[in-house]
């Protein structure tokens, strides 16, 4: 009996003492995790926490404080224990001491004396729909800044730079993004964690964007071509929006996503037609681009040309068809090798992407219906009713004759388009670059030329076997979206990627 009575209350001693330190481990267990829930701590005999007197000191003196240190101090892991193997580690977004352990522990916190980096701002710029830049204000402490480390996913993952400026792009449009900040100095310490959230913007489509810039002809430098205004007689009445004038905010850079367009790079906006934006290259194209077969010459020095406009220290010359020497487009190998080849396959698949195949008008007309008449009627002729009603489906092309003849200011359009070296017309027509420019346009009364615009900017005909400069052109799919820019040469119109 008394055997049975000794049993019993071993084992209510044993579930007491049981009970005891369940009761200690889960009393501790929610000191650290209220730690963990906020900066304040819960006063414990568990937990003592050691303060450096001073830098570099190795002297270290028991605080009373009752949260955890923000600043002036970091955590040193090396000297910081638990008597009865718990783990300790420092949170550095929270800035919390956290604790691993099974069973109920005592453990002392070290923090050395040290000025760290502070991160003071994190500030935003260049926000398109697909890209989001983020530039670091941070003040240095005991060292130098060596890394900093960037995140758009909540500190999921961070990508490194050495530059306080990072650009994430390749982000979805109308989303927002929650970034996290944070730096590294020369001694491997970390700062602060910096948090903010940003959106990208909402797709803006280049062609729906630059039609928004039309309130009324001439604003902007756009023309709405709806047959009535001022100038609707010499309107080409296909509602397309066209810009004209001296120099115009028309320029977009295509090819190249540099911070600064390189120069090669600039196109010019001819106008919108439908709902797609035609595009022309401010300068005229190298070998770069166009490569040196199909129909290449050679090169002219541009010091022999006083009136050319471009920056080109060479200009490249190409037949319009050496190949069959007739003006039929289909045949020449500008059209199929350097344009339609070399130039898709130089700009790289994301730029070619982006070009609409197109059913180009190259049935042409006569020499006296284009060269004689005033721009209207050459759109009537080449466009609305050509001698031939004979199309080409390609992505490049050329420009039109009627799109130089409209790119004047509309004071001119009733001029001929054989009259437009008088410096009036020229000065004022942002597609004369003052070199010789090959069109698409055949001539229909002959089988051996095409028409071009000269050097000093009036439009006559030449042989297929003449040499010119060109500059491709080209119509934008219409979801091209609009990524920023204000036009400007200096800062054209970016893409979307």
């Amino acid at each position: 009996m008394k055997k049975i009575l000794y049993v019993f209350s071993g084992i209510i001693i044993g579930l007491i003492v049981s009970a005891l330190i369940m009761n200690s481990y889960n009393l501790d267990k929610k000191i650290y995790e209220n730690a963990k829930e906020s900066k304040q701590m819960v006063n414990s005999n568990a937990l003592t926490m050691m303060y450096e007197t001073s830098s570099g000191s190795g002297e270290y003196e028991v605080s009373s404080d009752t949260s955890w240190p923000q600043e002036g101090y970091i955590f040193n892991e090396e000297l910081s224990s638990c008597e009865n193997g718990g783990k300790l580690s420092w949170n550095k977004e929270t800035k919390k001491v956290v604790m691993q352990s099974n069973s109920s522990d005592k453990c002392y916190v070290y923090f050395d004396k040290y000025t760290s980096i502070e991160i003071t701002n994190v500030s935003t710029s260049n926000i398109t729909n697909n890209s989001i830049t983020l530039t670091v204000n941070a003040t240095a402490g005991e060292n130098p800044i060596k890394t900093y480390y960037y995140s758009n996913n909540g500190g999921t993952s961070y990508v490194e730079s050495v530059s306080n400026s990072y650009t994430f792009s390749g982000l979805s449009t109308g989303t927002e993004y929650d970034f996290r900040v944070y730096a590294v100095d020369s001694a491997g310490y970390t700062s602060n964690v910096y948090s903010l959230k940003e959106s990208t913007s909402n797709a803006v489509y280049l062609a729906e964007y630059i039609k928004g810039l039309y309130t009324s002809d001439g604003e902007n430098g756009l023309y709405l071509h709806d047959g009535s205004g001022t100038y609707g007689a010499q309107e080409a009445g296909d509602n397309s929006y066209r810009y004209s004038g001296a120099n115009p905010n028309n320029y977009v850079c295509f090819g190249s996503d540099a911070s600064t367009c390189p120069n090669d790079n600039l196109y010019r906006i001819i106008g919108v037609f439908g709902n797609q934006v035609k595009l022309i290259k401010y300068d005229y194209a190298g070998s770069n681009l166009l490569g040196t077969n199909g129909d290449y010459v050679g090169t002219s020095s541009p010091s022999s040309y006083s009136t050319y406009k471009g920056s080109q220290s060479t200009l490249y010359d190409y037949y319009w068809n050496n190949n069959t020497s007739t003006n039929t487009w289909s045949e020449s190998q500008l059209n199929t090798v350097n344009l339609n080849q070399n130039y898709l396959n130089n700009i790289g698949s994301t730029w070619s992407s982006k070009i609409a195949t197109t059913s180009w008008k190259v049935g042409g007309n006569t020499y006296q219906n284009i060269y004689s008449v005033p721009v209207k009627t050459v759109y009537q002729n080449e466009i609305v009713s050509p001698a031939e009603s004979t199309t080409y489906s390609s992505k490049i092309g050329l420009m039109y004759a009627s799109d130089y003849g409209y790119a004047t200011s509309p004071n001119n359009w009733n001029t001929n388009l054989s009259n437009y070296n008088s410096t009036t017309v020229r000065d004022n027509n942002w597609m004369w670059m003052g070199y010789y420019d090959w069109t698409i346009t055949r001539r229909s009364d002959t089988t051996l030329s095409a028409f071009f615009v000269y050097d000093t900017g009036f439009v006559s005909s030449g042989s297929v076997f003449d040499y010119s400069g060109v500059r491709p052109s080209f119509y934008l799919n219409s979801n091209v979206t609009l990524s920023g820019g204000s036009g400007s040469s200096a800062d054209p119109f970016r893409l979307g990627l």
